[in-house]
């Protein structure tokens, strides 16, 4: 049976047992688990206590509490509560786009990737063995109008209008982006992972460079499929990609289970608005594992799978789109799917 780890997920921890059963159903052996903004000190013990009933299943990343970044000494004492943590069981750190796009400092300006008083977290990690996955921008469209032309029209309005940054004066993703790459420059002892393609969809050959000039830089392509194969031409580039570096690119679906979504019967990665699709079952705990088992399987069959899904089981556009399967060489597959993620968690490979 092919082994697979899932290294992008977010369950709340009350939903763990959710999470097992779509997991089983898949045949996921183990998932990364990324806290929300939570997952320190007594927050990460909420999600270590749930996990531990599922031994080996769930593999921990917490947070530092970004909440206090603009007290004195905050990136020493974020570092000094990861080393307490990674004692306590945490597997690596989890950092979402808000730096860069949501934390402020006291003058107004945002927090920048790249800022040099955060060093001492990074530099931390690195010293721990911490992964540090780094969530920084959004896909390009975000920043551009949500009319005919943006593949990301079917998304960007109604439940999730505040995704888009056209017009509202926020840093650019070129900006972001090219801060983060300076900041892990600066930490070449440290492992960063950086999530849905590095946000390089459009340009994979910029995307692979990175990879060149970064021995200690790996990718996931969670919730970034049509992204990378809504077309034949995009589906070929996106398989020499994964092709030309299978050493140093994750599996991930970017799944979620929280309060917001599980109640709704709809897996919130299919990013339908509500009520868009009907769900007829009475239950939506079932239902939810019947929605996110479709869009793992989705996931694990654009990878496996020479076959085009016309019917894939998320939106994007408005317009229809496919998406083309990438049908890798199993050994390549297997290394993606599992080997690389068993590697960076010092797992048995």
């Amino acid at each position: 049976m092919r082994r697979i780890i899932d290294f992008h997920t977010h369950v709340f921890p009350h939903y763990a047992d959710l999470a097992v059963e779509v997991m089983d159903r898949c045949g996921i052996e183990s998932s990364v688990v990324l806290a929300w903004h939570d997952g320190f000190d007594a927050g990460l013990k909420r999600h270590l206590d749930a996990f531990a009933k599922y031994p080996g299943r769930f593999i921990t990343f917490g947070n530092v509490d970004f909440a206090r970044i603009n007290e004195p000494d905050f990136a020493l004492r974020a570092a000094a509560q990861m080393e307490a943590d990674a004692k306590a069981g945490m597997r690596g750190l989890k950092v979402y786009k808000a730096l860069g796009l949501s934390y402020q400092k006291t003058g107004g300006d945002f927090w920048k990737p790249n800022d040099s008083l955060l060093d001492p977290i990074w530099a931390k990690a690195g010293e721990l063995n911490l992964p540090v996955l780094i969530h920084t921008a959004d896909p390009a469209c975000f920043w551009e109008p949500v009319n005919e032309f943006n593949f990301w029209n079917g998304v960007l309005y109604g439940e999730y209008s505040w995704w888009t940054y056209y017009g509202k004066g926020m840093p650019s993703s070129a900006e972001l982006l090219g801060e983060r790459l300076e900041m892990i420059s600066r930490h070449p002892g440290t492992t960063f992972i950086f999530p849905h393609a590095a946000e390089k969809c459009d340009s994979l050959d910029a995307a692979a460079e990175d990879l060149d000039r970064f021995p200690n830089l790996f990718y996931d392509f969670s919730a970034r499929l049509p992204d990378m194969a809504r077309s034949a031409r995009r589906a070929a580039h996106t398989r020499e990609f994964f092709t030309a570096y299978p050493d140093r690119i994750l599996f991930g679906t970017d799944i979620i289970y929280d309060d917001t979504n599980v109640p709704t019967g709809q897996q919130a990665q299919i990013l339908y608005q509500p009520g868009e699709i009907p769900l007829h079952r009475a239950d939506p705990k079932a239902r939810y594992v019947e929605t996110t088992s479709a869009f793992v399987q989705s996931n694990i069959a654009f990878l496996t799978s020479k076959e085009i899904q016309f019917s894939p089981p998320f939106k994007r556009s408005h317009a229809p789109f496919h998406i083309h399967g990438l049908g890798m060489p199993e050994d390549l597959a297997d290394r993606i799917l599992s080997a690389n993620a068993g590697r960076l968690l010092r797992h048995a490979v």
